[in-house]
């Protein structure tokens, strides 16, 4: 911009603001929210720029905290789970304006093309800050020259499939937003506003526009980045817009607050909620949304998501037919990897010996029915004298007998002979139900497992969880190294999610 321009451009912009503010040629108090940096108008960046534009300043202009780690800089290792940019503007105490143009350095000093396009295991050289008496940033050094003497650290990173840029993630927000909101073509055009003074109009992609549900109109200032003196502007002129200023490298912050803005019943941040007792399935949902008063009657309850892990779509169906849709914009159509996980073995055998043999096969065990065992061979004195014992198998070197005790103190005492003979005796109580049947067994052949409710599903990236009561065991001498040991019934939505995550599941 030429001198002349910008001087022009000077003139236009007091007079603009001193007619609207009804100033006197000797000159009025300008109204605080038109004051502006003389920088911003002759074009000039300042890499000072402090948190982003809408939220509370903590310290004044130019002394903003910075991490220590910034002033170390560092070898990272890449690891999977989180943005790299959201890493950087968190720990190192950074602006959005900052972050982004430290990216950039960070892409530089490490020669990569495409910094979304990481690897988990990657080392990358994050160069050392600091913050001038100013508040602008400078780089201390490249840390390429002196490798010896760079901390090692870590971080976690998306995979880089599921990485979105910021355009993507408010093109996701779009498309759901059309899906839930009446599309009204007339409400989505750009911010435009002419006066006799000033004429005023925003790209629309980089300051998209949204309906709302009361006919309202929602401007999207994506990090904050719009001057205050334009914003003023428009808040001036059209004092119903909402004017929403979260970046999209924090995609549940977005969301959250575009949904307070966007004129619905009722917005419940954090929703969770349990379906049964055991097994208990349990679902989390970054929002709650009701459009209108009767959507709980209507069954028509909206639930919004941001994880990057979609739900499986038979939990879907499930949270339909209770009367709610789930929406995840940024959820990833490719499925997760599954995990290999222990099988689940559920007995629904109501009777002891049934419930014997179901314990049994569950362990791989094959045992003999009502087998004699001697406890006098004839070979001593002439005497022989054998033991029915209902079930017998042998594991692991040893010998086991299974017997239930009917009360008969006789058969409790031969019972006690074999034990001496190194025969391992479980005696079962009539009244033994699964549970009790279950410890005495797993107790005589010294395998580990308490009874007790667990929660099989672990997965912290997914909105579900399912927890179940039953024996987690761990023992070498099983096929897999462990099973789940379980007479809790499964419906059909329990099995499913179980095998969605990589359980097998046996017995009926």
């Amino acid at each position: 911009m030429s001198l002349l321009s910008d001087c022009c451009f000077r003139i236009l912009i007091s007079v603009c603001l001193l007619a609207h503010c009804g100033a006197s040629a000797a000159g009025a108090a300008m109204d605080s929210r038109f004051e502006l940096d003389p920088t911003t108008l002759s074009g000039a960046k300042k890499a000072s720029t402090s948190a982003v534009k809408g939220r509370k300043r903590t310290h004044p202009a130019g002394t903003e905290t910075m991490s220590p780690l910034a002033e170390q800089g560092g070898i990272y290792t890449v690891r999977q789970g989180e943005h790299l940019f959201k890493k950087v503007m968190r720990d190192f105490g950074l602006s959005y304006v900052e972050t982004a143009s430290f990216i950039e350095e960070i892409r530089l000093e490490n020669n990569i093309h495409d910094i979304r396009r990481l690897k988990s295991g990657q080392k990358i050289i994050i160069p050392p800050l600091h913050r001038r008496a100013d508040g602008s940033l400078k780089l201390i050094r490249s840390l390429q020259s002196d490798p010896g003497t760079i901390p090692e650290r870590s971080f976690t990173l998306e995979s880089p499939e599921l990485m979105l840029t910021g355009q993507e993630v408010v093109g996701r927000i779009r498309e759901t937003w059309d899906r839930i909101v009446p599309v009204k073509p007339d409400l989505l055009k750009p911010i435009s506003l002419k006066t006799p003074i000033f004429s005023l109009t925003l790209d629309a992609e980089r300051y998209p526009v949204f309906s709302t549900m009361d006919g309202g109109r929602i401007l999207l200032d994506q990090g904050g980045a719009m001057p205050s003196l334009i914003k003023a502007l428009i808040q001036e002129k059209e004092p119903s817009l909402r004017i929403v200023s979260d970046s999209p490298s924090d995609r549940k912050k977005l969301l959250v607050s575009m949904l307070e803005a966007g004129g619905f019943y009722s917005v419940e941040e954090n929703f969770n909620m349990d379906f049964g007792v055991d097994p208990k399935l349990s679902f989390h949902a970054d929002v709650k949304l009701e459009k209108s008063p009767d959507s709980l009657i209507r069954q028509d309850v909206v639930l919004m998501n941001s994880t990057l892990a979609a739900t499986p779509s038979i939990l879907c169906e499930f949270l339909k037919k209770e009367g709610f849709s789930l929406y995840e914009p940024f959820a990833s159509s490719k499925r997760a990897a599954v995990r290999t996980s222990r099988p689940v073995h559920q007995i629904t055998a109501k009777h002891q010996p049934e419930i014997v043999d179901a314990i049994l096969k569950a362990l791989s065990i094959s045992s003999d029915r009502d087998r004699r065992l001697d406890v006098f061979a004839t070979d001593n004195n002439g005497i022989s004298l054998a033991v029915k014992a209902e079930r017998y198998f042998e594991r692991g070197g040893e010998r086991f007998v299974i017997t239930g005790f009917d009360g008969d103190p006789v058969n409790y005492t031969l019972f006690r002979v074999l034990d001496a003979k190194g025969i391992r005796v479980v005696i079962l109580n009539a009244q033994d139900d699964f549970r009790k049947v279950a410890e005495k067994i797993l107790s005589g052949m010294k395998i580990k497992g308490t009874f007790a409710m667990y929660d099989l599903l672990q997965n912290s990236a997914a909105s579900y969880s399912l927890q179940m009561s039953g024996f987690n065991l761990d023992d070498a001498e099983l096929p897999d190294g462990g099973l789940f040991l379980t007479n809790i019934e499964m419906d059909r939505i329990i099995r499913d999610l179980l095998t969605e995550n990589g359980y097998s599941i046996n017995g009926r």
